[in-house]
């Protein structure tokens, strides 16, 4: 092997990959300007058919250049989201819907707490933390709340589901002056609670971030919104997620757990019994890695996530939540279903289910 000539050319590789990332560069550069002209001229952060003339673009420059369209795409589709990003977060900055207003996020070192304190200190809240303990050097630390004036325009309630129940009924004697806000993802065990404290006179509103707290891009997510008899409450915590690209959508409070139950209890369950069945399989998770085809590597990277995440949030889900019992059954029901017309070489039965199953994917727009 002529060593010199490979190491040659991977000196050029190296040129070409510097070259690669100032261009890069230069484009995050220039979509700082385009982001500043949107702001000036109140555009939206996203353009979908600008999105799309630039895909086509790149992808004839890349058949031009006798590159794979499809790969150029994948590299351009990451860029957009990062550009995207950060034209985001420059609105939310901008909007500076915080200034003079403060909030108290009890919670906040949890990880959507901290989420949520970093969101609001990006609008300009003066945010104040109350939780077990302080972090390290953590100045804004509110060792105990019920001893300060909750006069602060949001009290937004961030533990787990069953504590945020007890700090609800809390705060009905303690009675804060601005927004109480609740962002649990169940709601049945926080419905009394919700009530007596919207009745006792204060501001309350119920919310479910459909997204956790790695998110970087909130074009494509949702935030759920829930009334509790206040709707100007309910605009001014919407005002907090204006300047992203989330989709607000608003719902009744008995609708949400049994929608929930098969948004979120359903796809977890499913994930947590796929790598229930590995791991206890004997399998070795190297060995299966290297034989994986492109759905088990598709399934595994959803299941790796969900089995990464709180296990003790994610069983309040399933456990808390009143309808999980009709979705888990249903579960239940269908793997026996499969089992049985596997043992008895029905493949019409199977072949139905499939279609029935894709018949239902077609509704999805």
């Amino acid at each position: 092997m002529d060593t010199k000539k490979l190491d040659h050319l991977r000196r050029k590789l190296d040129e070409i990959d510097e070259a690669i990332i100032k261009l890069i560069a230069e484009r995050q550069f220039n979509v700082e300007q385009i982001g500043n002209v949107k702001l000036d001229t109140n555009s939206p952060t996203r353009d979908y058919q600008r999105e799309k003339q630039v895909f086509d673009k790149v992808k004839t420059h890349a058949k031009n250049n006798h590159l794979d369209p499809n790969i150029a795409q994948q590299i351009f589709e990451l860029v957009i989201e990062t550009s995207l990003s950060k034209q985001e977060i420059q609105k939310v900055k901008e909007s500076n819907y915080g200034a003079n207003k403060s909030a108290l996020i009890i919670g906040g070192n949890g990880k959507m707490g901290q989420w949520f304190a970093h969101f609001l200190s990006s609008q300009n809240f003066d945010v104040h933390i109350h939780d077990l303990e302080p972090l390290s050097e953590q100045h804004n630390f509110v060792a105990d709340y019920k001893q300060i004036e909750l006069n602060h325009d949001y009290v937004i309630v961030a533990t787990p589901i069953q504590k945020s129940a007890e700090i609800l009924q809390e705060l009905i004697e303690l009675q804060p002056s601005g927004i109480v806000l609740d962002i649990s993802s169940i709601k049945s065990p926080l419905r009394l609670p919700l009530r007596q404290l919207a009745d006792s006179g204060c501001k309350v509103v119920s919310i479910h971030p459909m997204f956790g707290p790695d998110i970087q891009l909130m074009s494509g997510k949702h935030v759920i919104f829930i009334e509790m008899g206040n709707e100007e409450a309910v605009n001014q915590v919407k005002q907090l997620f204006k300047p992203t690209m989330a989709e607000r959508i608003d719902m009744k409070f008995e609708d949400h757990d049994r929608l929930i139950a098969y948004v979120l209890g359903l796809s977890h369950v499913v994930n947590i019994a796929f790598m229930t069945v590995l791991s206890e399989s004997g399998e070795a998770a190297d060995l299966l890695s290297k034989l994986s085809s492109t759905t088990f590597d598709a399934q595994l990277s959803i299941a790796n996530n969900v089995s990464s995440e709180n296990p003790n949030l994610y069983f309040e889900i399933q456990k808390l939540n009143h309808y999980s019992p009709t979705t888990l059954n249903a579960l239940s029901d269908a793997v026996q279903r499969i089992i049985q017309m596997i043992h008895q070489d029905n493949q019409t039965a199977f072949v139905n289910i499939m279609n029935q199953a894709k018949n239902y994917m077609t509704q999805r727009s």
